[in-house]
């Protein structure tokens, strides 16, 4: 993960200006609810701590809904005081970027508080000059600057930083969509009729172009991983679903009937959405709620600009069509973490347990062919303290 910085020269001078007014200043957090309050109805976008006239304000824009006006109120930084509540006719380019994350706003899960104490842990400074809600490749995040020119960019959805990368960064070997395309339909013909693909996760880091296809048959409840190289299937290995594997497939059989955009058009729509980028996993999530259950396909990806993030898009409908779309930070998960709730516990331990000596790639660790007790060391040492 890269925390994007650029030092600007002002930069120099306001540092003193900040450490003038930490002293007295009414809080960040507080200043959100006090904008909040002075333009009922309209939707906070972005807050800042800025110099007027020799003293230090925050200034926050809100808007419309739809965005017609914008409503920008001064308040003291000292008391709170409103010193002015400005209001005026949005302009073209706002109102097509202020709308566009007023459509995605409520799947937001965490508000301006939630990112900037986010991000402050993530810049290790609470230096905070301004914090805005917007569109970065897709995902609705919170941009949060620092007076120092750091910028930390916070997923609105999971609250996760996104990372972005320069070219000597590690990032997770992809490969393109050019090369995952092939190895699905490669992996589809061998496996023959019957076998569905649910998911994949292409190996450029074992050298060449390796493309593991997870596969469901719906008849037998099996599950089949086929290693894929270019275009030539080397392996199909048939194993029975345990644990955490067998609750997924439960949960994807009764959905299979409501899929209209298979793997290779969730794969075709996320090169769309993000031309050149790398294929790093491609997953079918089916998701019970209070609101209903969602059946999508997550496409982990690199963006060309070397962008990390999930693209998840409608299964239920065909490309093209007016699917819930939309992108995420992405959830990096440690060996061992079997069921990817983020740490290593005693339900990875009994998953990998009740495969142990037997054949199944998906807890196979080490890639010897069998869940044994290498890939329970790897547990073990990746284990998470409570």
């Amino acid at each position: 993960m890269k925390i994007r910085s650029s030092i600007a020269l002002a930069a120099l001078a306001a540092s003193s200006l900040v450490a003038t007014a930490a002293s007295a200043d009414i809080g960040f957090f507080a200043a959100v609810q006090l904008c909040r309050n002075a333009a009922p109805g309209k939707t906070l976008i972005s807050i800042e701590t800025r110099v007027r006239s020799g003293a230090w304000v925050y200034e926050g824009d809100l808007y419309s809904n739809p965005v017609a006006v914008k409503t920008t109120p001064r308040l003291n930084s000292n008391t709170g005081a409103i010193l002015q509540i400005k209001n005026e006719a949005a302009s073209a380019a706002e109102v097509a970027e202020v709308q566009a994350v007023l459509a995605l706003l409520d799947t937001a899960t965490i508000d301006f508080m939630d990112a900037v104490e986010i991000a402050n842990n993530a810049a290790q400074q609470e230096a905070t000059e301004r914090a805005k809600l917007e569109i970065e490749h897709g995902i609705l995040a919170f941009q949060v600057d620092y007076f120092d020119g750091t910028q930390v960019d916070v997923d609105a959805v999971t609250g996760g930083v996104i990372p972005h990368h320069g070219e000597g960064d590690e990032i997770e070997p992809t490969l393109p969509a050019t090369a995952v395309l092939p190895a699905i339909t490669a992996a589809e013909l061998n496996a023959g009729a019957g076998w569905w693909t649910i998911g994949l996760e292409t190996e450029a880091e074992k050298g060449g172009g390796i493309v593991e296809v997870l596969m469901l048959n719906p008849k037998s409840g099996k599950l089949g991983l086929a290693t894929v190289i270019g275009e030539s299937v080397t392996s199909f290995v048939q194993f029975t679903p345990v644990g955490n594997q067998a609750a997924r497939v439960a949960r994807i059989l009764p959905a299979l009937s409501q899929i209209q955009l298979d793997a290779p058009g969730a794969v075709a729509a996320a090169e769309a959405a993000y031309p050149g980028a790398g294929i790093n996993e491609v997953e079918l999530a089916v998701e019970t709620e209070k609101t209903g259950t969602t059946v999508t396909w997550k496409i982990a990806l690199v963006t060309a600009d070397l962008t990390e993030l999930d693209y998840f898009v409608d299964a239920t409908t065909p490309a093209g069509g007016n699917g819930f779309r939309f992108a995420t930070a992405p959830t990096n998960f440690v060996p061992g973490d079997f069921n990817r709730d983020g740490i290593v516990n005693a339900i990875d331990l009994a998953e990998l347990l009740s495969a142990f000596g037997f054949v199944n790639p998906l807890l196979d660790l080490n890639g010897n062919g069998l869940a044994d007790a290498a890939d329970l060391a790897t547990v073990l040492s990746n284990w998470t303290q409570n």
